[in-house]
């Protein structure tokens, strides 16, 4: 089957606490093991942007429950795409402070800054694309 892998950028309904971030965290790494769908989440300022990666029509199905989840607002589709191989072997989540010590030691949990360093040696145009965003990300002002 094709695998394909989506961008997208959406604001939290509410901010995160910590513990709502950690809860989240665990229950899409199991769900995402489940369904054999990779990838990374950002969190940040209220913010998620997150790289989703599996067979297409399993991403597909996440992004749509992603854009009806209540939590999500202002959806965006930032990249789609079809992929010949994962850019992100294992799920991870990436923060920055001041909740980022709170998520230290947790399963899939990898410091924003490193994100991508633990990725596959490939250099997929979806993984340049992600960390090019993340470094916009940290750089610009809160969605309004």
């Amino acid at each position: 089957m094709a695998h394909h892998e989506i961008i997208y950028l959406s604001r939290a309904s509410e901010p995160m606490a910590p513990g709502a971030l950690a809860a989240l965290m665990e229950t899409s790494r199991t769900n995402n093991v489940a369904r054999g769908i990779t990838g990374v989440l950002i969190y940040h300022q209220q913010e998620f942007l997150q790289l989703i990666e599996c067979e297409r029509e399993a991403v597909q199905d996440l992004y749509q429950s992603i854009c009806n989840d209540p939590r999500h607002q202002q959806t965006y589709t930032m990249w789609s795409n079809p992929i010949t191989e994962r850019s992100f072997a294992d799920w991870a989540m990436g923060f920055v402070a001041p909740i980022e010590a709170d998520l230290r030691g947790k399963p899939g949990y990898e410091p924003l800054l490193s994100l991508g360093l633990k990725a596959s040696t490939s250099d997929t145009a979806g993984k340049k694309l992600l960390l090019m965003l993340r470094d916009d990300f940290l750089q610009r002002p809160p969605m309004d």
